[in-house]
């Protein structure tokens, strides 16, 4: 292979964007399963905002309940958020996790640290409108 010249003094790693509101878009949905083998749907959301600078999407992670659930009711809750802050529509007793892709919102990230020390945002979903 022929020596490949490359200026990388300026890469750095992507950082968390600071806590508050931002304009958001769902750019990605993997539909997989969780550690304990539950139906999940991945979403990789980005920042919209050109005034953010050098800030990772993000993952937002939501596990769909099964039948015994202990937390049936709060990832309910968590599902039926979402969707309404996307504006995703929810026809038929379902949605299509595919067709999520593209959909905008406005919402408040939070700063969270993961296990690996390494602070990333996280979507704190609002309460329903009723």
């Amino acid at each position: 292979m022929p020596f490949v010249k490359l200026d990388l003094d300026n890469v750095k790693e992507p950082a968390a964007a600071p806590e508050g509101t931002y304009p958001l878009r769902i750019v990605k949905a993997v539909d997989t399963e969780s550690k304990k083998g539950n139906p999940m749907t991945v979403f990789t959301i980005r920042i919209e905002d050109a005034g953010v600078q050098n800030v990772a999407p993000f993952n937002h992670y939501m596990v769909y309940p099964a039948a015994n659930d202990e937390y049936r009711e709060m990832r309910l809750l968590d599902i039926k958020r979402f969707l309404q802050l996307f504006s995703i529509p929810f026809e038929g007793g379902g949605f299509e996790t595919q067709s999520t892709v593209g959909c905008t919102a406005d919402g408040f990230l939070q700063q969270e640290e993961g296990d690996d020390g390494v602070i990333r945002n996280r979507l704190r979903l609002p309460r329903i409108k009723e």
